[in-house]
């Protein structure tokens, strides 16, 4: 990184965007408040907000960790390995929640906050009960057997790496002369189409499905795909459950329209923190008990609601 000057640029993600309507305090926060954390000597605010920028909720880290042993499973079978069994991906996943819960319940954090797990609930409190921990054992269990074993997964499972596109890969397209983040949890070439893969460790909602439609955007500008040719896959581990859809084009049209008029939304109010004030009138906080209440930065925001 040496030479090189880092500049706070505007982009956009998926997270980015609910974050913003969630609260525009909250993203002030995270986004432009802990900018330029590394600089700040000695340790402030900056770092204080960084490090509250980077607490993850239990239920968030436990889908992370799902992810980081579906990953190392795929990887084990580009490396020609035979698949592992449900246990093994289980087990892979459980490592990484104990070491992660380590970190967090430990402290040992606080060496690389930007890097290492902290809880949400080991800063606020209170700790996790056994009981939401053994959830999460079960949760992973019933995730990794539904992965490997479910008939509705054997599309994924069973596609030969040289037809892989990506795996947890974190990337960018340009849309509206934006950089926009997108991380496809899983894509691949099967009969004449691209599958896009989301895994999700929670219940379906139906907004996820708007992500996956920006994943549509990425395969069209990063791979030169026709999106009439790609499939969309939000697999509902926990819940044992895949919903599949073929992009349609008019509503691909409608949710490019639609991050586009996010973009403009962020663009509006974004500045340079290394050489413009911020305007806080353009981020007012939306104090209310329920966001509040979930809040990362809820011990500095002085319009919390709890």
């Amino acid at each position: 990184m040496a030479g090189r000057t880092l500049r706070c640029e505007l982009s956009w993600s998926v997270s980015r965007a609910r974050e913003f309507r969630r609260c525009r305090r909250e993203a002030w926060y995270a986004r432009y408040g802990s900018w330029a954390w590394w600089q700040e000597q000695p340790r402030g605010e900056r770092w204080r907000l960084m490090v509250l920028k980077n607490l993850t909720s239990l239920p968030a880290f436990a889908g992370d960790c799902l992810h980081r042993g579906i990953a190392e499973w795929l990887e084990a079978r580009r490396s020609g390995r035979p698949a592992p069994d449900a246990r093994w991906l289980f087990e892979r996943a459980r490592e990484h929640f104990r070491a992660g819960w380590r970190e967090s319940s430990q402290g040992t954090w606080k060496v690389k906050p930007n890097q290492r797990v902290h809880l949400h609930e080991h800063h606020y409190g209170p700790a996790p009960s056994r009981e939401r921990t053994d959830a999460v054992r079960d949760l992973l269990e019933r995730a990794a057997t539904f992965f490997v074993e479910d008939p509705a997964l054997s599309l994924a499972r069973e596609a030969p790496p040289d037809t892989w596109l990506a795996v947890e890969q974190l990337d960018t397209f340009e849309l509206a002369g934006t950089k926009v983040y997108a991380v496809p949890d899983f894509a691949h070439r099967a009969g004449g189409r691209v599958h896009i893969w989301d895994w999700k460790s929670g219940r379906p909602r139906d907004e996820d499905l708007f992500q996956l439609q920006t994943y549509a955007l990425f395969a069209r500008e990063r791979w030169d795909v026709d999106p009439r040719a790609v499939t969309l896959h939000a697999a509902y581990l926990g819940a044992g459950e895949v919903r599949s859809v073929d992009v349609d084009p008019d509503r691909l049209e409608q949710v490019e329209r639609e991050v586009e008029a996010a973009i403009a939304e962020l663009r509006a109010v974004h500045y340079d923190p290394d050489r413009e004030d911020p305007q806080m009138d353009l981020w007012p906080p939306e104090p209310e008990p329920r966001k509040c209440g979930d809040c990362r930065f809820r011990e500095v925001c002085e319009a919390s609601a709890v």
